[in-house]
């Protein structure tokens, strides 16, 4: 899955993040669970960003020996 893919996949949850902590009262249990979100996804594309490496790296080094 391309990172384009991945973030057109996610824009309704960035947004509804976005409009839960902006537009509810401060300490709220929307607020709380955007950022829950928020700290998931971070996560989660930590995870993606780290197999996109090592699947580039792979790519790589398989040109390199051609």
């Amino acid at each position: 899955m391309s990172i384009d893919t991945r973030c057109r996949e996610q824009q309704s949850v960035a947004d509804q993040m976005f409009m839960d902590f902006k537009y509810t009262r401060p300490g709220s249990q929307e607020q709380v669970r955007a950022l829950s979100t928020l700290s998931f996804l971070v996560g989660m594309w930590s995870d993606f960003l780290v197999s996109e490496e090592r699947r580039m790296s792979s790519a790589l080094t398989l040109e390199a020996r051609s």
